[in-house]
């Protein structure tokens, strides 16, 4: 990634060494940045970093409800 880039959101399924499942989500606090946006700029930054944010934690929540029942039946 270049300097002018940067991750507002991001996730992350890893797997260590150990066995350990892990995920991970990033989001962006982009409060210090509205100064460098216009307002409908800021507006719809906003708006996905908030949309992505829930939709990331539905697919958490998916993720780990099946690897919960997977634990349950094996």
């Amino acid at each position: 990634m270049n300097k002018k880039e940067a991750t507002l959101i991001g996730y992350k399924v890893l797997y260590n060494r150990a066995g350990k499942l892990i995920t991970e989500r990033v989001s962006t606090d982009i409060k210090e940045l509205k100064p460098y946006f216009t307002e409908e700029e800021y507006a719809t930054l906003q708006t996905v970093i908030r949309e992505g944010t829930n939709k990331l934690d539905e697919i958490h929540n998916y993720i780990e409800a099946n690897l919960n029942a997977r634990r349950m039946t094996d």
